[in-house]
């Protein structure tokens, strides 16, 4: 398992957050008071700078971001499930916007994100594609 530091906390909320987004819409704010009301006491550990980066950057550019594994994946982007979907934006995002954050830590972070909320294998299925974007998005 892995430990529930400020960023993973984060991460974890963002994922929440989409799916929220994706099923309910509304705003940040609203967004952010459900997340809140459903964590209470995991919420004010989070690092709320990433969490609302995350969750503002996969909403406004989404279908951007999902988009880039359709040459990796061999299935329809519309055949992934919306948790699938949201650990991949969140991933692509960080690949793109956090080049701070070593592309192997963004992998585990998606791997780890896709044990706890995703299917049973689908680990594997994040790991490779957001181990072929990772390769594109930054090159060794």
């Amino acid at each position: 398992m892995i430990k529930k530091t400020p960023r993973h906390l984060a991460r974890s909320f963002a994922v929440q957050g989409i799916y929220y987004y994706k099923n309910n819409e509304g705003t940040i704010a609203e967004i952010e008071q459900f997340i809140n009301s459903v964590n209470p006491a995991l919420y004010p550990k989070a690092n709320y700078q990433l969490f609302n980066s995350l969750l503002q950057r996969s909403i406004d550019e989404f279908d951007t971001m999902i988009n880039l594994y359709v040459e990796f994946s061999d299935r329809e982007i519309k055949q992934i499930n919306l948790i699938e979907q949201a650990i991949l934006v969140i991933a692509a995002i960080e690949l793109t916007y956090d080049l701070n954050v070593p592309s192997p830590v963004i992998i585990n972070e998606a791997v780890e994100l896709a044990k706890l909320y995703g299917g049973e294998d689908s680990f594997k299925f994040i790991n490779n594609l957001v181990d072929k974007l990772a390769n594109t998005r930054r090159p060794k």
